[in-house]
């Protein structure tokens, strides 16, 4: 049975629902990020299986300078996850405020990503995959249910593995196997529209994800505080 659908006997009270809301939203940016930096850069940003296969390709060929941009990206999401676990120091997720600490910061990332992407600087790839990889590791475990939000490869994996138990042994589709499909139409959704977005408004196609991203940090943090305040 797949590590996702293990019971936790971690926060067995906390509403799901928060949850939710902010794992749909963050996958939907992270797919709108993707494809607008893919259309602008011809580079991905959040899937790190990709970069890898081209560091390798640029080694055989010798494509020194495309090699350097796909390191940049992949170091900027390794600075990514280390910066989320320095900032919030445990991988099982709690309501606390380093989630809304985290989110504002994404949303600095991805602002100062959107300067640079106006005056078509490569920086902002690697501001984009640094806020991709912070993204992606905010929420590595939620209930036992392993959360990834910035790439699809392990959420498709788990919902082929949630069907199949479904379909054979008659498994309760559960609140896991919800929470995969939300992750997995999010992304779709989100990429679509970065799409969409680049295509209409290249030079500030980047702002949007940013704004995203400071209004659910603010109303966490908010939440947050009201929930102290009771």
């Amino acid at each position: 049975m797949p590590q996702s659908v293990l019971p936790s006997p971690l926060i067995t009270n906390l509403n799901k629902t928060p949850v939710f809301i902010l794992a749909g939203l963050m996958s939907f940016v992270a797919g709108y990020i993707n494809s607008a930096m893919l259309m602008e850069f011809a580079l991905p940003v959040s899937q790190m299986t990709g970069i890898a296969s081209l560091i390798s390709d640029t080694i055989v060929t010798s494509q020194w300078g495309v090699l350097w941009d796909a390191c940049r990206i992949l170091l900027g999401f390794l600075l990514g996850a280390i910066l989320s676990g320095w900032m919030i120091g445990h991988r099982q997720y709690r309501q606390d405020k380093s989630y809304g600490y985290a989110l504002l910061s994404i949303s600095g990332l991805l602002g100062l990503a959107a300067v640079f992407a106006f005056i078509h600087s490569e920086v902002s790839v690697f501001l984009a995959a640094v806020a991709c990889g912070l993204q992606n590791a905010m929420v590595a475990s939620f209930k036992g249910l392993q959360i990834r939000t910035t790439h699809m490869t392990g959420i498709v994996t788990d919902i082929g593995v949630h069907l199949s138990l479904w379909l054979k042994h008659k498994t309760p589709w559960g609140w896991q196997s919800s929470l995969l499909m939300v992750l997995l139409i999010s992304f779709v959704a989100g990429g679509a529209t970065g799409i969409l977005a680049y295509s209409s408004m290249p030079k500030i196609a980047m702002v949007f994800p940013s704004i995203i991203m400071a209004l659910l940090g603010a109303l966490y943090l908010i939440q947050m505080w009201r929930a102290r305040a009771h």
